[in-house]
């Protein structure tokens, strides 16, 4: 059985070690052996696009022995030699722009020693860059492979003008690479996000963005195919070791990673493949996304947009609003969506227009960490997390009365300078409650005659919630039956409840509740 890499992006390490590589060489060929051939691709963090660079320089290397047993060896690839530029601009010393482009310098003439290229002392990032690239020329076309491009603006989000000093020295880094185009014979550049005046989609001939291109739909990530061939062993071994048959772990994987959609011309979804192999080395389902860390610049951009906390669920944004932005006009629901936060979850051809959502329990979670605090101001998470778990607990017993009961301490205990007397505040926070508790949530979920504050629902109920302020749970009640909320959910085969809850705006707290089994 091959070993699980988990942390190794070296395509190299990985075949000579033995390790799983997830064959997408049928991808690469496609892109190879078509035109144009520069390309752009967007992804989020722990995705791959470190190791798809690894595989592409082994390639351009002629290094065919590695690929023995792969898709593109037995096809009709030419495997001709290139000399290969591989830059990465992750590891870079980001702590200021000084110092990015300092070591910058030093990486590229770091390169020019190994190629035993002379630079003519050359100053600045974008000579060198042009001197390498046409003393590598000599040598055959050359395949040009950026890495991360945008991390060093990412890293300085939440200090503008910095950012904005790195991205015009980036500008005129990239611009560079127009001008060398009868040197190159392919360039493929990575990152998260699509920056505004990078030179990267202006500046550079014929560049092809594959970000929400179905070529690219699973480039990267894990298909259900590729898990069952790849890794029904390992499966299998996580279900020996415990309680579950190996379907119930490919359940329980479906449900933590999968639900990524790159392309709306594409309903085939991946699952996010570091995630996978955490889980199956450890033999633990839980949230590893989280475990790197929110970026700051996201919990910064969240509470400077007040926390639109039911608004980035279900969101509708035209294929403008998920492509590029400016680093003083950042839109939330694309970075989210760029970061990976957020993913499609349906596409209408006719108004061109994107439905996204979370894609799964592990983003779903990571979202409910990073929100709660900033909704609560409580300085840790452990509250909710406790009471996450009770009140999954009460729910398993359909027991509403204690559901309800566990509600009214956690809201006694928010700041009382943070209450805003408005329904939609405490809709916000029983949401976020509800959601990290695990169940299904949808929030002002429309029927024929209305629309419903809050539905839930677990294996067995579908609980159909109405918020009121200032006035009685039973007319909470009233407004369900009247608008037939329930009719919706007889044929789901599951138990309906529904309930009413009333928040008084000056006890700020839940004063009353009232529900029925339908």
């Amino acid at each position: 059985m091959k070993r699980l890499p988990d942390t190794i992006d070296d395509f190299k390490k990985l075949i000579e070690h033995n390790y799983v590589y997830i064959d997408k060489t049928k991808h690469i060929y496609d892109l190879l052996t078509g035109s144009p051939q520069k390309f752009f691709l967007s992804r989020p963090r722990r995705f791959g696009k470190t190791l798809l660079i690894s595989v592409l320089e082994q390639i351009f290397l002629g290094h065919r022995e590695l690929f023995r047993g792969l898709w593109i060896n037995q096809s009709d690839y030419a495997w001709s030699k290139h000399p290969v530029l591989r830059i990465s601009l992750a590891g870079m010393d980001l702590e200021t722009p000084e110092r990015f482009e300092k070591d910058l310098l030093l990486c590229l003439n770091r390169k020019a020693d190994e190629f035993g290229i002379d630079l003519q002392n050359a100053e600045t990032p974008t000579a060198c860059l042009k001197i390498l690239i046409q003393g590598l020329s000599q040598k055959g076309l050359v395949a040009l492979l950026i890495d991360e491009y945008d991390a060093p603006i990412l890293a300085h989000l939440n200090n503008p003008p910095s950012a904005e000093i790195i991205r015009t020295k980036l500008k005129s880094f990239y611009g560079v690479i127009k001008d060398l185009d009868a040197s190159l014979r392919f360039v493929f550049i990575t990152g998260v996000t699509k920056f505004n005046k990078t030179s990267i989609f202006s500046g550079i001939n014929n560049l092809d963005d594959l970000t929400l291109d179905k070529r690219a739909s699973s480039l990267l990530g894990v298909t259900f195919e590729e898990l069952i061939r790849d890794f029904s062993k390992h499966i299998q071994v996580v279900a020996d070791q415990g309680t579950k048959t190996s379907e119930e772990v490919c359940q329980l994987l479906q449900e933590w990673y999968n639900g990524y959609r790159f392309s709306p011309y594409s309903e085939e979804k991946v699952y996010n493949p570091c995630s996978v192999l955490k889980a199956l080395n450890r033999g633990q389902f839980e949230n590893y996304w989280s475990q790197t860390g929110t970026p700051g610049f996201l919990v910064k951009l969240i509470k400077e947009r007040d926390y639109p906390v039911l608004d980035l669920e279900n969101l509708r944004l035209s294929a403008e609003d998920l492509g590029t932005f400016d680093i003083d006009q950042i839109h939330l629901s694309t970075l989210l969506f760029q970061t990976g936060y957020l993913t499609i979850q349906d596409y209408d051809p006719e108004s061109a227009l994107y439905r996204l959502s979370y894609p799964n329990r592990e983003i779903t979670q990571s979202m409910m960490r990073m929100l709660a605090p900033i909704i609560t101001r409580q300085k840790s998470f452990a509250p909710w997390q406790a009471l996450a778990a009770d009140l999954r607990s009460a729910l398993r017993t359909s027991n509403v009365k204690v559901f309800c009961e566990l509600l009214k301490p956690f809201f006694a205990d928010i700041p009382y300078d943070l209450h805003i007397p408005l329904e939609r505040y405490y809709q916000t926070v029983f949401y976020l409650l509800v959601k990290f508790m695990g169940a299904e949530t949808i929030t002002e979920e429309k029927t024929n005659i209305g629309r419903i504050d809050a539905v839930f629902q677990t294996s067995t109920h579908v609980y159909i919630v109405e918020l009121k302020m200032g006035t009685s749970a039973q007319e909470a009640l009233q407004q369900i039956q009247q608008k037939q909320y329930a009719q919706k959910y007889e044929l789901s085969g599951k138990s309906i409840v529904v309930l009413g809850l009333a928040f008084d705006p000056e006890a700020k707290n839940i004063v009353d509740q009232a529900w029925l089994h339908v």
